[in-house]
């Protein structure tokens, strides 16, 4: 599936706005990423990153001007908090992307501490894609969960945008022969664009 990889869709980043704007977004991610999992699956995580990436990731919005210590407190058993900060089991050193970060605590509440187990694979955007034929790890993944929108962090004109690596990554993962179905969900705010989709692809 495609989730639009916007900040406000992790509870708590628009303190300011009187309403939820993403509310009805953030159920139909949350519904699409159960039917994704169910069965014990653990997703493969794929976004939009500076450099190609794999392994597992802590989430951080550090980057986007969010300080971990405002994030959702990690599912038991998948982080902890030390004093103030946000904390991810020790044995996970990379912080993630925006991108990334929005998947990754958009799967928490789908897997709770089973969030630890999922890798991420960050791909920049000149990324071709495999040079010897199809990817093991995108082949093989037991689902896909792609950050939407662009460059993490800007506002791109289309909310469902896609960079050129991370294209290229769900063609070696075969998604061209992959049927797709997609939500949008209309936004008047001022500040937000148009609208928000989610797609589920099958």
């Amino acid at each position: 599936m495609i989730l639009p990889a916007t900040l406000l869709l992790v509870p708590g980043t628009a303190p300011g706005l009187r309403t939820d704007p993403l509310e009805d977004v953030r159920a139909a991610v949350a519904a699409a990423l159960a039917r994704l999992t169910e069965g014990g699956r653990i997703p493969l995580v794929l976004a939009h990153g500076p450099a190609l990436r794999h392994g597992r990731m802590r989430p951080s919005l550090a980057g986007s001007g969010i300080g971990d210590r405002w994030l959702p407190d990690p599912p038991p058993g998948a982080g902890r908090r030390a004093g103030a900060a946000w904390s991810w089991t020790d044995e996970i050193r990379q912080v993630a992307g925006t991108g990334a970060s929005v998947a990754l605590l958009a799967l928490a509440d789908v897997l709770g501490d089973r969030v630890a187990e999922v890798e991420v694979l960050e791909v920049p955007p000149s990324w071709p894609g495999p040079v010897a034929g199809p990817d093991p790890l995108l082949r093989d993944a037991a689902g896909l969960v792609v950050a939407g929108g662009g460059v993490p962090g800007g506002l791109d004109s289309d909310p469902g945008a896609l960079t050129d690596g991370v294209r290229a990554a769900l063609r070696a993962a075969g998604a061209d022969a992959w049927t797709s179905q997609v939500q949008a969900f209309a936004q008047s705010h001022d500040h937000l664009p148009p609208e928000y989709r989610v797609t589920t692809l099958a």
